[in-house]
């Protein structure tokens, strides 16, 4: 029996996703294989460099390096001999004819073993034999280095210099030095980098070559993936784009990925709400085409793939916590490139989703010919809740109404919300749990109540390539705790991406993305109730969290013991903790791409590409038996109190498209054509389910309730709904002599939601661009210029729903016997309803001037929107109450500006400085009434948010925020009644915005948006910095008014400070006879209530401008240093970085809080602050390691 010997193991797993992906997953693993079939082949390349040691431990070397593995019998095979071995990039087959020249074995490739069996004959040696009889060796023949500099004698960074007809390469370092060593004698080197003119020099028996490289005129515009992912020279597009250097993603990391691009692209609002770990973005280009309640989000097209990005934000009182969006699905390390198309010219191609600009992201697939490489990257980040409260607050006045302390256990339960008592003197005070404590000020109960937040993110990446083809497959890791206790995110990230020449015509492009999250608590904001931040605010701070801590339960009833007189609206956040109240969201949702590309010719292709999106979640969710009552009982039922809910939901999207395309040069014409069509079908199922009345306390779950979802009028169990849009398109690029480009798109949209007799739109596009520098042939300070303009047609069915054009029918619960049917729905059927219309104009300028060293993008827009479709509220004749009909219309106009210099710029540093500002303008044209407005939400009607209106009103700028206001004369004073007490507006009140007394006061919309972002770099070393900034918006805010009514906030110390004796109100009047008022206002708690009951929002209302570092990075590149280790050889890449974002507020309006502690990212909420988390300051450090 043969003793044979197999060095080390094959290890394999295999993941079947499912989720009816068979075919999919077939051609991912067929591919993957095929590109990894390169690590099976005996022309392999490898690099070895070993001095003096057995041949077994060559052996194991390459079964390192490599997925073979050895096969012998160890009494016939002698692996023991000694032997030197130097070789690089050389196949593995010659590697083993050196390592077996001078010896008694020969060896055989079966599969991916390599067999090993004495020799039956003497093989003709491939390379020159060595002396020495002992070792075996082969010497490289050549090596080459030196300096790559521009024409002014400047370092170039990261050049590619490669042998030219083979894969081995290099790239200069930061100080544009390079190092070769050559395969082959009388090599040729090609020097290639973006910018620069190509080079190819014979290196004959040189040891140092030095290499001036000038600059690429015809380069200076770079290459961008644009709409339907063809990728496009910048300089012949006639509307704005703007690429996003990915590497922005990564310098301060964030758990959404877009979050990173704050302040960075000029026209790109990004706003995300403090609403938890996990939570969404919101997410504006060019400001909103549509109403609030519509998406304004725009369309973002990964890998192919068309996907809304689907903000499950905070909404208010009947949707408080904030689950995320479909950007999570993003792992910044797997991000190849980024465009962001801005205008409706962009976009026009993607028709009826593309109303508000796309976002064109592409994910890396590895590179040819880079043989197999590891990459890991680890990243931590703590999060620490800032407080500005002090501001605002007042800490003179304790617990208590009417200038008195508790002085029993009722009183203090009674009285827990309001600080009108007397002076914080320390003395023993009862509090609510019975217990007599210092009567003294405890500040910072909310932030002694938060914690540190930590997120920490592993990726770790393979990746490979041939001749033939690329792959990278990577895995991410994200563990994040909020600052919140409790609130917990976890996603896992699995991502492939495949791209191979099947032959030479044809190429496969596969792309593979599966999510899965866990949002486990993530907190309730913007609304009272359970909210910690609404709790904490909203308390006398006389009382130590401990306290709330200690004592949160009643061990009588074990319900939440009473805390303060609004028992029910104001809870006390530790009861949920400590009885557990959950809320748990766990989503799984897979994307996947597949591309199949045939070149007829150089100047012909057809591509066909099939896309896949799939998500499914399941929610589950309960409400404390205890929670803001004072018995866990439901009245005399004899069950208990609470709810559990559970919900599942389902979405799947598909959309197949193909695309012909041509291009051709016919002289100094050029022309390059496209046709192509789409359909993408989207289904939405939902089912869901509830009890209450629990037969066992504490235990939540379906079967313990006595009472379902059938008892709750209007709780729908199941829902479904499903629609296609089916399209074509055409796109036609006409050239001139490299100096004028026409551009054309058109593309024809039929809808199934709409009647079929007007289910069809087109929308067109044209665009151009002038190069007018190609017009001089001297430019000693221009570098680059063009003009451009454009005009397109867009639009979006958002706010048609499935089914709202026809009637719908419901069946009835029998009656007599007979089951009867009934029209379903308070909506009347529109069989007219169409997609609205955005319709934009656009010119632009793009220079480059002193070597790039200065650079301009300028762009002016105007954007009308029409037919957006509204509510129409009915007669009660019709036995409708509402139907949906096209009557809006908006207009969105502004200036966008980018500027970047390059100020100083030597050998060894360089400073990039750039600024981008946008200007926005919005009106409201038509809201489709008599009235001119249009009510939105009305703030006091929801969620007792109390104060306020959102409205659109026609001559307004959008999003207007609306109060009643302080009543005054033509003079301006404020006119009070004759008990000194303050009166609002009403409907007599002069102003044609006037409703009911409610006047406009400022959109939430703000006008400029900005930064200002600098990047030193000092050889290996990175230092950048971001300041960001925000102006011209309005914000409405429920904490001053809460903390105000309440007695807690410094404002409401007018009155009774030192010597006062009650509130005279300045520069007031008596609305009765215009005398000056000389009344003080005793009874404070009633005369700051006012401002609530009546509405008033004057010393409520701010401007949300700030100005903020918003970001420093520092990073340092240790490649070289490494590089240089012996025993570090195997490292390719070493980085390390660290980061601070929200460094700190340099200006802002609105006191005591961060102007961006936003709720939602919707628009409904837009600039209305009412108990959102903390922002917070986040320090990251990160390492990234390349093998």
């Amino acid at each position: 029996m043969k003793n044979n010997r197999s060095i080390g193991t094959k290890i394999s797993n295999t993941m079947n996703i499912g989720l009816r992906t068979k075919l999919l997953t077939i051609l991912l693993i067929t591919t993957f294989f095929s590109i990894q079939a390169s690590s099976f082949s005996q022309k392999t390349k490898m690099t070895l460099n070993l001095e003096n040691v057995q041949t077994i431990k060559v052996m194991e070397e390459i079964e390192v390096a490599t997925d073979f593995k050895f096969l012998y019998d160890v009494k016939k095979i002698d692996t023991s001999k000694l032997v030197s071995i130097n070789v690089k990039n050389t196949a593995l087959d010659e590697i083993l004819s050196v390592l077996f020249n001078d010896s008694n074995i020969d060896f055989i490739f079966k599969g991916n073993q390599i067999v090993l069996k004495p020799k039956s004959k003497v093989l003709n040696n491939k390379l020159p034999k060595k002396q020495n009889k002992e070792t075996t060796t082969v010497s490289v023949q050549q090596s080459i280095s030196g300096k790559v500099s521009d024409v002014n004698g400047q370092p170039i960074p990261g050049v590619s210099v490669v042998e030219k007809g083979t894969s081995n390469g290099v790239a200069t370092n930061f100080d544009g030095e390079y190092s070769i060593t050559l395969t082959q004698p009388n090599a040729i080197l090609i020097f290639s980098s973006i910018g620069f003119a190509r080079k190819e020099l014979s290196t004959g028996q040189s040891s140092v070559m030095d290499v001036t490289m000038a600059e690429d005129m015809q380069s200076l515009d770079e290459v961008v993936v644009t709409g339907l992912g063809i990728k496009r020279d910048a300089k012949k597009l006639g509307y704005a784009v703007t690429s996003v250097d990915t590497e922005e993603l990564t310098k301060t990391r964030t758990v959404n990925a877009m979050e990173s691009l704050q302040g960075k692209v000029a026209g790109l609002n990004i706003s995300p709400p403090s609403a938890g770990a996990g939570a969404s973005v919101q997410i504006r280009l060019r400001g909103q085409s549509a109403f609030a309640g519509a998406s304004n989000s725009p369309l973002f097209v990964i890998n192919g793939l068309p996907i809304d990005q689907g903000a499950r934000g905070a909404n208010g009182r009947d949707n408080s916590r904030d689950l995320g969006d479909n950007l999570q699905n993003l792992n910044p390390d797997d991000i190849e490139s980024m465009t962001v198309l801005k205008g409706a010219t962009a976009a026009a191609i993607y028709g009826a989703r593309a109303a508000n600009g796309a976002v064109i992201i592409t994910t890396k697939t590895g590179s040819l010919n880079q043989g197999i490489g590891v990459d890991f990257t680890s990243s931590i980040t703590t999060s620490h809740a800032l407080n500005f409260l002090d501001e605002i607050r007042q800490a003179e006045y304790g617990q208590g109404t009417g200038g008195m302390r508790p002085q029993t256990q009722g009183e203090a339960q009674g009285t827990g919300q309001f600080s009108f008592g007397e002076r914080f003197d320390g003395a023993p005070t009862v509090n609510f749990d019975g217990v007599s404590r210092p009567y003294s000020p405890n500040p910072y109960q909310l932030y002694d109540f938060l914690r540190t937040g930590t997120n920490l993110t592993n990726t770790v990446g393979f990746s490979g390539g041939n001749e033939k083809g690329s792959f990278r497959a990577s895995f991410a890791n994200t563990s994040a705790e909020g600052i919140q206790p409790s609130n917990e995110y976890k996603k896992r990230i699995f991502n492939v991406g495949i791209n191979y020449n099947v032959t030479e015509k044809l190429n496969m492009l596969l792309n593979v993305n599966y999510t899965n999250e866990e949002n486990i608590n993530p907190p309730q904001i913007g609304t009272q109730g359970p909210g910690a931040v609404g709790f904490f605010n909203r308390l006398a701070i006389s009382t130590p969290v401990e306290a709330y801590q200690q004592s949160a339960i009643d061990p009588v009833t074990d319900a939440e013991l009473r805390t303060n007189g609004f028992l029910g609206t104001i809870n006390n956040p530790y009861y949920q903790l400590q009885k557990n109240q959950f809320f748990n969201d766990n989503r799984n949702r897979l994307l996947g791409t597949a591309t199949l590309r045939y070149q007829f010719t150089d100047w012909l292709y057809l591509q066909g590409r099939y896309n896949y999106d799939y998500a499914t979640n399941f929610t589950e969710w309960n409400e404390l038996n205890g929670a803001g009552a004072t018995t866990t009982l439901e009245g005399d039922t004899g069950f208990y109190r609470g709810r559990y809910d559970i919900q599942q939901t389902q979405t799947r999207d598909v959309n197949a498209d193909f695309l012909l395309g041509a291009n051709k040069e016919l002289g100094k014409f050029s022309v390059d054509a496209s046709f192509g069509g789409n359909t993408w079908r989207s289904q939405f199922q939902r089912n869901a389910q509830y009890s209450r009345l629990f037969v066992v306390p504490d235990l939540y779950s379906i079967t313990n309730g006595t009472s379902f979802e059938t008892d709750q009028a209007g709780f729908q169990p199941y829902q479904f709904s499903t629609f296609r849009i089916n399209s074509l398109y055409g796109l036609a690029e006409f050239g001139y002599d490299n100096l004028m480009y026409l551009n054309f798109t058109g593309r024809q949209d039929w809808f199934s939601v709409l009647n079929p007799e007007n289910n069809s739109v087109f929308y067109p596009s044209v665009s151009g661009s002038f190069i007018f520098s190609e017009l001089f042939e001297e430019r000693n300070w221009l570098d680059y210029g063009k003009l451009r303009g454009s005009w397109a047609e867009v639009g979006s069915a958002n706010g048609v729903g499935t089914y709202e054009g026809v009637l719908n029918y419901t069946l009835n619960p029998p009656f007599n016997g007979q089951t009867t049917a009934g029209v379903s729905g308070s909506f009347a059927p529109n069989p007219f309803l169409q997609p609205f219309t955005v319709t934009e104009k656009e010119i632009g300028l793009e220079m480059r001037m002193f070597k790039s060293r200065l650079r301009l993008d300028i762009a002016a827009f105007d954007k009308v929107t029409t037919d957006q479709v509204l509510d129409v509220t009915l007669s009660n004749a019709s036995g409708y109450d509402n139907s949906k009909q096209n009557l809006g219309s908006l207009r969105n106009s502004g200036l966008e500006t980018l500027i970047e210099v390059v100020p100083i710029q030597t050998d060894d540093f360089r400073w990039t400085s750039t600024w981008n500002n946008a200007y926005l303008s919005t009106e409201v044209l038509d809201v489709g009434n008599d009235s001119g407005t249009l009510l939105l939400i009305f703030f006091n009607g929801t969620g007792n948010e109390f104060l306020g209106e959102l409205r659109y009103t026609e001559g307004l700028p959008m999003n207007q925020l609306y109060t009643r206001t302080y009543r005054r004369n033509e003079s301006g004073q404020i006119l009070v009644n004759d008990d000194g007490r303050l009166l609002a507006t009403n409907g007599d009140t002069p102003g044609a915005e006037n409703t009911n007394g409610f006047l406009p006061v400022g959109s939430s919309i703000p006008k400029h948006i900005g930064g200002w972002n600098n990047n030193f770099s000092y050889k290996n070393l990175n230092f950048s910095f971001l300041i960001d900034y925000r102006f011209g918006g309005t914000m409405l805010s429920s904490t001053h008014l809460n903390m105000t009514r309440q007695g807690h906030s410094q404002f409401s110390l007018e009155g009774r400070r030192e010597g006062e004796n009650g509130v005279i109100v300045p520069n007031s009047v008596y609305e009765s006879n215009g005398q000056t008022n000389t009344t003080a206002v005793s009874n404070l708690q009633s005369f700051y209530a006012d401002y609530r009951n009546l509405q008033i929002g004057d010393p409520f209302t701010f401007k949300s401008d700030f100005i903020k570092l918003r970001s420093i990075s520092l990073s340092y590149d240790l490649t070289n240093i490494v590089s240089n280790m012996a025993d570090m050889k195997f490292i390719k890449g070493l980085t390390i970085a660290a980061s601070c974002r929200n460094v700190a507020i340099l200006y802002k309006d609105i006191p005591g809080l961060d102007p961006e502690a936003i709720q939602s990212s919707g628009d409904f909420r837009a600039g209305y602050e009412n108990s959102a988390l903390p922002t917070t300051r986040n320090f990251n450090f990160s390492l990234n390691v390349k093998f």
